[in-house]
């Protein structure tokens, strides 16, 4: 018996030192240094973009005899800096909105529970990334499974450090807190990371929309339309980075707003009545 209790002793033991080294690795530190990098791709990518939309608009104008492209293009480079312009100014209302709404949770146990279950899920995309993409010969299939793994990945920080998306662990946290606060995790993440995923998905835009330029200069006449096609998409692209803060701020808003009321109703078994005063009938 007692070498079965040291055997059940010693994989626990492992467990949790797996969850601690996780712990101390995917910190907020971590994050800050990708986005101090991703600060500085994003500081040369917008002007770029505005350049490379007004480039394309004015090509495209050209190569089809028209000029409302290039007043589109002009339109798209206004609402680029734009768009640059207030995500920064929601950057702070989205840091601000999670300091104005704490969240509890009675045990660190479901926050394990979600680590080890993310930690799974990325194994799997790995695997599969390499199977697939092996047995298809699929670059995109590898690079797709591998880009949903980092994802994952970065999205477990905060469950490893929930003070950073101001969730605490308190005993005293009741059953309607809990539920609250598990059901919040996912959206308090998309606005801890609304700095950080709108310059991700900034750059892939404005790098697609680099190659879609590409092909509309060496594209054949006829397959110009195509490639300004791409760069419509790229564009959209890159002003959902833009705006993906002003987004993630309404949607938080709306989220908290019904569970703020379903906090309410659920804790009202809290409420006690105290003095109420008894009416007794006279003989």
């Amino acid at each position: 018996m007692n070498n079965i209790n040291s055997i059940t002793e010693f994989s626990r033991t492992q467990f949790a030192r797996f969850f601690s080294l996780c712990k101390s690795f995917f910190s907020e530190d971590l994050v800050a240094k990708i986005e101090k990098y991703l600060n500085f791709t994003h500081s040369l990518l917008i002007p770029l973009s505005a350049v490379i939309v007004l480039i394309s608009a004015i090509i495209f104008a050209i190569k089809i005899s028209l000029v409302l492209p290039f007043f589109l293009g002009l339109i798209a480079v206004v609402l680029v800096f734009f768009g640059d312009f207030i995500s920064e100014k929601f950057h702070g209302a989205c840091t601000a909105a999670l300091e104005a709404n704490p969240t509890s949770i009675s045990s660190n146990a479901y926050l394990e529970l979600i680590f080890f279950l993310n930690i799974f899920f990325v194994v799997g995309l790995v695997s599969s990334g390499v199977y697939f993409g092996i047995l298809t010969s699929s670059l995109n299939i590898f690079f797709g499974c591998f880009v949903g793994a980092a994802l994952v990945l970065l999205a477990t920080v905060p469950v490893l450090n929930p003070h950073i998306i101001n969730m605490s662990i308190s005993e005293k946290s009741s059953a309607a807190s809990d539920l609250i606060g598990l059901s919040a995790i996912g959206i308090k993440s998309m606005l801890y990371y609304s700095s950080l995923f709108a310059r991700l998905v900034i750059i892939v835009g404005a790098l697609l929309l680099i190659v879609a330029t590409y092909k509309v200069l060496t594209a054949e006449s006829y397959m110009v339309e195509l490639a300004m096609m791409d760069g419509s998409v790229a564009l959209g692209i890159l002003f959902s980075g833009l705006f993906y803060p002003v987004l993630v701020y309404f949607l938080f808003m709306l989220v908290f707003f019904v569970a703020d009321i379903l906090l309410a109703v659920l804790s009202l078994k809290e409420i006690k009545v105290i003095n109420i005063p008894t009416v007794t009938k006279k003989d």
